[in-house]
């Protein structure tokens, strides 16, 4: 792999990081999950990934998917 492929990875990596806070929103927003009755049920403070101020860890998708009732790659599709 080229190394200007990495250079890619880190320029767009904001962008990525916001499209991925956006498919968070638009899970909870579409089940009418609220930021508190989410971490109730998960103690995942989805507020605070929410902001996109903080990292997402794989682990923490996975959970967020199971949650959700929905796959890894359908949470991706639209990332």
């Amino acid at each position: 792999m080229a190394l200007m492929d990495f250079k890619y990875l880190l320029e767009t990596e904001g962008e990525f990081r916001q499209k991925v806070v956006l498919q968070l929103k638009r899970l909870r927003k579409q089940k009418m999950i609220s930021q508190e009755r989410f971490y109730m049920e998960t103690n995942i403070n989805i507020a605070r990934l929410e902001t996109g101020r903080y990292g997402i860890r794989l682990e923490t998708i996975r959970k967020i998917c199971y949650y959700f009732d929905i796959t890894i790659s359908a949470f991706f599709q639209d990332v």
